[in-house]
């Protein structure tokens, strides 16, 4: 079945939380008091933050979603999946199966180049950067099967960037975009070719003063 039959955009809402207080981002008007206690077990501040930031958006952006037996969350109404990294989350939705990843550009370990990489991989990886590009398509394209990087990660196809990708007997579109220093990749099940529109969350719109919650700022990438 084909789900589009023209080019199109997928929107990435993205929110950077940095520099959020905890304090404000549970005041969110989209937590529930069961979310909030939910948070209360863990003790690290940036991973708590992360959980929070990922729940709010969830309930923003999907609305009713579950669980399913290896956690991930899913919709009866729709496609959709969310990444963070470091201090930003990406959400990203459409109407067939759909996976995305953001990963910060740091240091990066031979041993890991040479864990996650096929030789054709390792022969394109230069720098952080394109270990990153390697690394976010093998994982968005993962999440858009559904299973998650729990196989030999060598063999789950990192290249090539921006091209249609055989993968366990099906096709994908791998989309890949840089945001400041970040690498962010969108793996949409099938051959439609898409654009990527990132719509940013403003910061101030979460503190308390900021009355409206929903306030965004867009950049247009990818065109």
């Amino acid at each position: 079945m084909s789900y589009y039959k023209f080019n199109m955009t997928l929107q990435i809402h993205l929110l950077d939380f940095k520099e959020i207080p905890l304090d404000v981002l549970l005041s969110n008007k989209f937590l529930s008091n069961i979310d909030k206690r939910s948070f209360e077990k863990f003790t690290n501040i940036d991973v708590k933050k992360e959980k929070i930031v990922s729940t709010i958006f969830k309930n923003k952006y999907v609305g009713d979603y579950y669980l399913n037996d290896r956690g991930k969350p899913l919709s009866e109404s729709k496609y959709f999946n969310i990444s963070h990294s470091y201090g930003v989350i990406v959400y990203v939705e459409a109407n067939n199966h759909v996976g995305i990843d953001i990963e910060k550009i740091r240091e990066v370990d031979e041993d890991l180049i040479n864990y996650i990489s096929s030789d054709v991989e390792k022969s394109y990886i230069k720098n952080e950067k394109n270990f990153y590009e390697v690394w976010t398509n093998k994982e968005a394209l993962s999440k858009s099967i559904g299973s998650g990087i729990n196989k030999k990660i060598k063999d789950i196809p990192g290249l090539p960037l921006n091209s249609v990708i055989k993968y366990e007997g099906k096709k994908f579109v791998n989309k890949t975009i840089s945001y400041l220093d970040y690498i962010i990749t969108v793996s949409l099940m099938g051959e439609a070719q898409f654009d990527l529109e990132i719509i940013k969350d403003l910061a101030k719109s979460y503190s308390y003063e900021y009355k409206d919650h929903h306030s965004i700022t867009k950049v247009i990438i990818g065109k």
